[in-house]
C-alpha cells in the first residue's frame, strides 16, 4: 500500500499598511487576506502551519524590520516550513530589493513563494524572473510615488496655513477650512500664562493656573507650550514654515521673554545610590521614572514616583531592598553569560529602533496631514509619538554606544559605582514596581528575555 506524501507546509503572511497608509494601499481586511491563503492551501495540498500578522507594517521595510516575513524566511532555511504564502503579491513586497533577497534565499533552501493573486514568485528562468521584477517594480514604484503625493499634500498643508499634526494646542481651534483660529474661552488663558511665565512664574505655578481653567498638561507639556511658535501664528514643520499661518494669541515681546526666563538649579548634587537617574526603575502604576530620595528628610533612602507626577497611587520602595533585588538579577544574568556584559548591542538595537519610530511617525504625519481632524487620525499619530518618545527615552538611558564591561560575577563587589550602574544599564531592559509591600512587587526584566 502507497504511503502518502506529506504535505509541504506552508506559512502566511498577512500585511496590512495603515488604513489610508503609508504605502498608498487599497485596505484589505486581515480575515480575507488569511481566507485566500487558507483556500489556496487547500487547493494546492499544503499544510498552514502558521500565519504571521505584519499590522500597519510598510511593505518597503527592509528584511529584518518585517516581523512575519523575515522570520517566515528563517523558517524555510531550517526546514520548518516550505512555503511562504500571501493572499497578493503586494502583501509581500513593495521593495525590489527585499523582493530579490526573499525569493533568492527561499529558493536556494528548496522552498517557495507564493502570491494567490499572481502565482508562484520565482526566479527560476528567465521569463519568469522578467515577470516578477515588473510586478516588483510596479508595486515599489505605487510605494514611491504615493510618498511623493504625501509629501507635497504636507507642503500645501503648511502653505495653507493648516498644521500637519492632529493635536490642536490650547488657546486654538480648528476652522471649518482647517487653519487655527483663537478659541474666544482659551486664548486669554494661554496668553496670561505666557504673562505668568515672563514675569518669573514656575512652570509649576503655570501649569497650576492652566489646570484651574482646565487645561490639563504634564510638566512637560507646560515647557512645551510654553516654547512652541504657534502661539505666534507661525506652522513650522521640518523645513517647512508659514509664518502667517493664522491669527496669534500671545504678543511677541512676551513670548521673548519666556523664552529667556531660567531659573539657574545649580549644578545637581550626584547621587551615590545605584539605581539614581538610570531610568531604569518604574512606577508599576504610571510607568514614570522612580527618583531617589529620602523618608521625612531622614537618611531612609528610598525610590518613588516623581513629585511633578500625575500618579493615581504614587509608589514608594526602599532603595536597599530593590537595589539587592535588581543586583541579584544583574549578578545572575552574568553567571550565565560567563560574566560578560555589554551595553554596545542594547544601544546599538536601541538606536535603530529609534530611527524606525521616528520614521514611522514622519511618514504616517506626511500622510494624514489632510486627515489631521479625523479622530482615528489623531489616535494613531498619539499612538507613534509615544513610540519614538519611548524608544529615544531608551537610547537616552543607555547613554550610547561603545560602554563594554567584563566581569566575573563574583566580582560585583570589587567595582567601583560606575561600573556597577554601566553593568545595570546593560543588563536590565526595565524594573517594575508595583503598589504593596515587600520585594515581591519587584519586576526585574533582562534583555533579551
Amino acid at each position: 500500500m502507497a504511503t502518502a506524501m506529506p504535505k509541504r507546509r506552508a506559512i502566511g503572511i498577512v500585511r496590512v499598511s495603515q488604513k489610508k497608509g503609508r504605502d498608498g494601499e487599497s485596505f484589505v481586511s486581515p480575515e480575507d487576506q488569511r481566507d485566500r491563503i487558507q483556500g489556496a492551501c487547500e487547493r494546492d495540498g499544503l499544510r498552514l502551519v502558521d500565519v504571521l500578522n505584519e499590522l500597519d507594517v510598510s511593505g518597503g521595510k527592509p528584511l529584518d524590520e518585517r516581523p512575519g516575513l523575515g522570520p517566515a524566511v528563517r523558517a524555510v532555511e531550517s526546514g520548518e516550513a516550505e512555503v511562504i504564502a500571501a493572499a497578493y503579491f503586494d502583501r509581500l513586497f513593495r521593495s525590489l530589493a527585499v523582493q530579490a533577497e526573499v525569493v533568492e534565499r527561499v529558493e536556494r533552501a528548496g522552498g517557495r513563494v507564493l502570491a494567490v493573486d499572481v502565482g508562484n514568485v520565482t526566479n527560476g528562468s528567465a521569463a519568469q524572473w522578467l515577470s516578477g521584477t515588473m510586478l516588483g517594480a510596479v508595486s515599489e514604484y505605487a510605494r514611491r510615488t504615493a510618498a511623493e503625493r504625501s509629501a507635497e499634500a504636507q507642503r500645501r498643508a503648511v502653505a495653507r496655513g493648516v498644521i500637519p499634526w492632529p493635536n490642536v494646542p490650547p488657546g486654538y481651534r480648528r476652522g471649518d477650512d482647517g487653519v487655527l483660529v483663537p478659541d474666544p474661552t482659551g486664548a486669554p488663558i494661554v496668553a496670561e500664562a505666557f504673562r505668568m511665565r515672563a514675569g518669573g512664574a514656575a512652570v509649576n505655578s503655570v501649569r497650576a493656573y492652566l489646570r484651574s481653567h482646565g487645561i490639563k498638561r504634564s510638566f512637560h507639556g507646560v515647557t512645551s507650550l510654553l516654547g512652541s511658535r504657534v502661539v505666534l501664528g507661525e506652522v513650522h514643520f521640518g523645513e517647512l514654515a508659514n509664518l502667517e499661518a493664522h491669527e496669534p494669541i500671545v504678543p511677541r515681546d512676551v513670548w521673548q521673554a519666556v523664552q529667556r526666563v531660567s531659573v539657574p538649579r545649580g549644578r545637581r548634587a550626584k547621587s551615590d545610590r545605584l539605581l539614581a537617574r538610570l531610568g531604569v526603575l518604574r512606577c508599576g502604576t504610571c510607568g514614570a521614572r522612580m527618583v531617589v530620595g529620602t523618608s521625612n528628610r531622614s537618611n531612609y533612602w528610598i525610590y518613588r514616583c516623581p513629585p511633578n507626577g500625575e500618579c493615581a497611587r504614587r509608589t514608594t520602595i526602599s532603595a536597599t531592598m530593590v537595589e539587592g533585588v535588581v543586583v541579584e538579577a544583574v549578578r545572575a544574568a552574568l553567571a550565565d553569560v560567563e560574566g560578560r556584559a555589554s551595553a554596545e548591542s542594547n544601544t546599538q538595537e536601541a538606536e535603530r529602533a529609534l530611527d524606525q519610530a521616528q520614521a514611522d511617525l514622519d511618514a504616517a504625519i506626511r500622510v494624514l496631514a489632510d486627515f489631521a481632524d479625523e479622530s482615528a487620525a489623531m489616535e494613531r499619530l498619539s499612538q507613534l509619538r509615544v513610540a519614538r518618545d519611548e524608544a529615544r527615552e531608551r537610547v537616552e538611558r543607555l547613554g550610547g554606544a561603545g560602554t563594554t564591561v567584563t566581569v566575573n560575577a563574583a566580582d560585583w563587589d570589587r567595582l567601583n559605582l560606575d561600573e556597577q550602574r554601566a553593568l545595570v544599564r546593560a543588563t536590565c531592559e526595565r524594573v517594575t514596581v508595583a503598589p504593596g509591600r515587600g520585594a515581591d512587587r519587584i519586576t526585574v526584566e533582562l534583555f533579551g528575555q
